[in-house]
């Protein structure tokens, strides 16, 4: 069965996707979210594909696409000798789908539970940032071109935004699609990367609900080999004047003005690891409270919305869904 190409979300993700195909180290963006042309160059040396020192950024970029009979186009360049994030989305389908040609040995562990988490948690506590301040998280996810920059729930967008591509330097793996859904990240076992604000308004309403993923996409994750929650939670700080800021980034067209303040800051505290090992223990939190269905109002159009899963942290943390607990300091 061959597996389906999921396009990275943003171009820090694509970046670390791509350096993962050639084993090539941990690649990040330069200057104004600019991809490093060692990219490209160490995608095409890995395909022993002939290039010239001389050749551009662009000019290998569309080497490598060509030489896979793929077309290249002027709408995956940009000014200043750059790559469009559908033009690295391109060369990364390609190098995916021919990865069987590269002369890479790729191991994969078999860790087990504690040894994956373990993993994941030295990569998560040292990179996830002490503080996400508003502003300064949607403009750089908007010039790495993550179509989720404008989501409300920022912080839950800059987690992911930051930490997968990490994880994929630091291990491989990736994101995964189970039936509608795509999780975070999948290295031996599924994981999905949520952020849990501690209160709801200025601190004072404590909130121990945390909404999850697709109801029937995270049944299936949890029959095939369960399924891992990663919550980082923290504490958010309300105001009005960056909610009417985020309105006028986003060049909303909406003449009224917000009535609920956004989340300026968000202070993360602690990251939390879940485990759900197969439909037996799913269906007991259920029966326990431990995790509920969400149920959300309908779309714009009318149509019901897909039910999905909350987790109650206040029960679920006492139970042995809870494997491990990282306080950030």
């Amino acid at each position: 069965m061959i597996s389906q190409f999921l396009p990275a979300q943003n171009k820090l993700e694509v970046v670390a996707r791509i350096s993962a195909l050639t084993n090539s180290g941990p690649e990040s963006l330069g200057p104004g979210s600019k991809e490093r042309k060692s990219v490209v160059i160490n995608l095409a040396a890995g395909f022993k594909i002939p290039i010239d020192e001389k050749d551009t950024k662009q000019e290998i970029a569309k080497k490598i696409a060509n030489y896979f009979g793929r077309h290249w186009s002027s709408d995956y360049e940009s000014v200043g000798q750059t790559l469009t994030l559908k033009g690295l989305n391109l060369l990364l389908e390609v190098g995916t789908q021919n990865a069987h040609k590269l002369n890479v040995q790729v191991t994969t562990e078999d860790l087990t539970l504690p040894q994956e988490v373990k993993a994941l948690n030295d990569v998560i506590s040292i990179k996830t940032p002490r503080k996400m301040f508003g502003k300064e998280a949607i403009k750089e996810m908007k010039e790495a071109e993550y179509r989720k920059w404008r989501l409300t729930e920022w912080q839950g967008m800059y987690f992911e935004f930051k930490i997968i591509p990490e994880l994929i330097n630091a291990y491989g793996g990736g994101p995964k699609k189970i039936e509608r859904t795509e999780f975070d990240y999948s290295l031996n076992r599924t994981w999905d990367l949520k952020v849990h604000s501690s209160s709801r308004t200025d601190r004072k309403i404590t909130n121990y609900g945390c909404q999850l993923n697709d109801g029937f996409s995270m049944e299936t994750a949890i029959r095939d080999s369960g399924l891992g929650l990663v919550i980082l939670s923290g504490i958010p700080e309300y105001d009005m004047e960056f909610t009417k800021w985020f309105k006028e980034f986003r060049e909303s067209k909406s003449k009224s003005l917000p009535k609920k303040p956004l989340k300026k800051t968000f202070t993360p505290n602690a990251v939390d690891y879940y485990f759900i090992p197969n439909f037996e223990r799913f269906s007991e939190a259920l029966a326990r409270k431990e995790l509920t269905v969400f149920k959300q109002g309908p779309q714009q159009s009318g149509d019901k919305r897909n039910y999905k899963y909350s987790i109650n942290l206040r029960k679920a943390e006492k139970s042995d869904l809870l494997i491990h607990k990282t306080e950030l300091k």
